[in-house]
């Protein structure tokens, strides 16, 4: 894609860096709330339906074997003896995590119900995340750590601990739960019974200090390679815990500031064939050599911590062994899809990453567009998608193969259109991407391709659709939507597949519920443990009397039974395994303290 006969500058320009310089914190879009007090646009039926496909490759598989039939996909890897897997851009890590990210993006608009959001992260970080079939990647990389300390104090690795630490934080802004911030809170038992435990606050101090003693300030994936990607999680981790109060507002800042600034003087595609080269080359820093600098710079951070301390000036002269060694100087649109959508989440100036995406990225898009890629040819077959013609491999050799299906790098590059605005792009590759791509089944929704690449298209997919409909992930990181202390929520539901559009607090103290079914139940609580509301009163929306609703008190939860007038025949019966069919209903339950 591009020219890869035309050289630029590696700098992005005196511009842009003058805009992370002055720390822009504007949020992006509009803002849609999240928290319980606010008022987020309803769920659409398409999201409901992909949380739905996101719940049965999750909380709904029945077995260790089903598990590993539905994640089987090998994720790349090097050629020769042993075949490595799991190394490259479509492994299980991956996918598990931008499927998290898909679904906070959604239930971000449920706010007085994230039961189910969090149910999914849950699963996916103790069955995937810190499962050894998804990390013991790392004793072929770094051999050493494994008796050294364990995979959570490898001091680089970044595309593993990057991801559990981004996941863990959403978790906890989600639910409200912090038992990932507990002591032992993240534990990782390896696949020769070594057991390896750290909690969230201290992971993000490991990694920050792993940025500090690192020429470009950030931390290697693969051996001395920092990719601008990967870097991205653990700052939106960072951005998350701060929200939470771990951290000083702006604690990290010194980190986002000096790495944005690398990125801004060095890490623009001189082969012009898209906006971020995809790589620079560091020294390896996980040897010995690197010990007392690190301990140096963990020391300052803890200190940083017991004072209390927020932003500090960023230091440029850290003494480290690190030097930039070269780079990979293209870019790919994949690529830069992953490095904007996500930078747009933590960055320290919307309108910087707006303007690196319209000055550097958004040509290459224009020119896909306009040579007819994302052309529709022909009827789209019964059902969507691309009748089975959508199987791609997996990629060949780690992530330096660049082999990204078209199918992958079109669903990654969705929500970065989204969220820049940039409307006519954004309508042509969702056209397509819902023309050849999108199935819909029952009561599910995901992108069709192989089982390399269908999940993380889809949670791409998600992301975007999301956004369109007002979700702010932005807002979300920063802590601007987390759960409130003391308000009402609902707590479970049946059936457990429910399609809940609308969970939150209305005027005065109500809660508003909507859901998509003929009949249903739902317990409300109170976040504040002993404390109790009273119900004053119930009422469907809209008053047309089609809705019956029953309520009882019981240990002090609220029980509240709604069924549509004829709901009790047979021929209506929900089970608990669909929310399929029914019609929409909405009610309104007054509170009282």
């Amino acid at each position: 894609m591009g020219s890869p006969t035309k050289f630029g500058d590696h700098s992005f320009g005196e511009e842009i860096s003058r805009m992370f310089e002055e720390e822009e914190v504007a949020r992006m879009g509009r803002k849609t709330g999240g928290s319980t007090s606010s008022s987020p646009e309803d769920l659409t039926e398409e999201e409901c339906k992909l949380l739905n496909y996101f719940s049965s490759i999750t909380v709904d598989l029945k077995s260790v074997e089903e598990k590993w039939a539905c994640w089987s996909m090998v994720g790349g890897g090097k050629p020769g003896v042993g075949q490595q897997e799991q190394l490259s851009f479509t492994a299980i890590r991956y996918h598990s995590s931008f499927l998290c990210y898909a679904v906070c993006s959604i239930v971000q608009r449920t706010p007085a119900f994230r039961r189910r959001g969090g149910e999914i992260l849950e699963w996916c970080l103790e069955e995937l995340l810190l499962d050894p079939k998804v990390f013991d990647f790392y004793r072929y990389y770094w051999p050493e750590q494994v008796e050294g300390g364990g995979v959570f104090e490898c001091r680089e690795n970044i595309m593993w601990s990057g991801h559990v630490l981004h996941v863990a934080s959403l978790y906890e802004m989600l639910t409200g739960d912090d038992k990932y911030s507990r002591a032992g809170g993240l534990k990782a038992e390896e696949s020769d019974g070594t057991v390896s435990v750290t909690l969230c606050p201290q992971l993000a101090l490991h990694l920050a200090a792993c940025m500090r003693i690192n020429r470009c300030g950030g931390v290697p994936c693969e051996p001395g390679l920092v990719f601008f990607q990967c870097q991205n999680h653990p700052f939106c981790a960072f951005t998350l815990l701060e929200g939470l109060g771990y951290f000083a507002e702006g604690f990290f800042n010194e980190e986002k500031r000096r790495f944005e600034r690398f990125a801004v003087e060095g890490m623009r595609a001189v082969v012009e064939t898209g906006g971020l080269k995809i790589a620079c080359v560091t020294t390896r820093q996980n040897g010995p050599q690197f010990d007392a600098v690190y301990e140096r710079e963990r020391t300052i951070l803890d200190e940083r911590v017991d004072a209390g301390a927020s932003f500090v000036e960023v230091r440029e002269d850290i003494k480290s062994p690190s030097r930039v060694l070269g780079s990979l100087p293209f870019a790919h649109l994949g690529s830069d899809a992953w490095d904007l959508n996500y930078f747009y989440y933590w960055s320290t100036s919307v309108k910087a990453v707006e303007k690196i995406y319209y000055d550097f990225v958004k040509g290459k898009v224009d020119e896909l567009r306009e040579s007819g890629s994302w052309r529709i040819k022909g009827k789209c077959c019964k059902g969507g998608g691309g009748g089975g013609k959508w199987n791609s491999p997996p990629p060949a050799v780690c992530c330096f193969g660049l082999n990204i299906p078209k199918s992958a790098w079109s669903s990654a590059i969705f929500p970065v259109l989204i969220q820049a605005k940039d409307e006519e792009n954004a309508e042509v590759v969702g056209d397509w991407l819902r023309r050849e791509l999108r199935m819909e089944r029952g009561d599910k929704v995901w992108l069709e391709e192989s089982c390399e690449w269908s999940i993380g298209n889809t949670a791409n997919y998600a992301m975007a659709v999301a956004m369109r409909n007002g979700s702010d992930c932005r807002a979300f990181h920063r802590g601007e939507m987390g759960v409130e202390e003391d308000r009402a929520y609902v707590s479970a539901v049946e059936p457990k597949n429910l399609a809940i559009w609308r969970c939150r607090e209305g005027g005065g103290n109500s809660l508003e519920i909507g859901f998509t079914g003929d009949s249903a139940s739902f317990v409300v609580e109170r976040r504040r443990k002993g404390k109790k509301f009273k119900v004053a009163k119930l009422e469907e929306v809209g008053g047309v009397g089609e809705l019956e609703l029953t309520w009882e008190e019981r240990d002090g939860r609220i029980i509240i039974r709604a069924e549509t007038s004829g709901a009790k025949g047979e021929e209506k019966k929900q089970t608990e395994e669909t929310c399929e069919g029914g019609k929409r209903n909405a009610f309104v339950i007054h509170l009282r303290r």
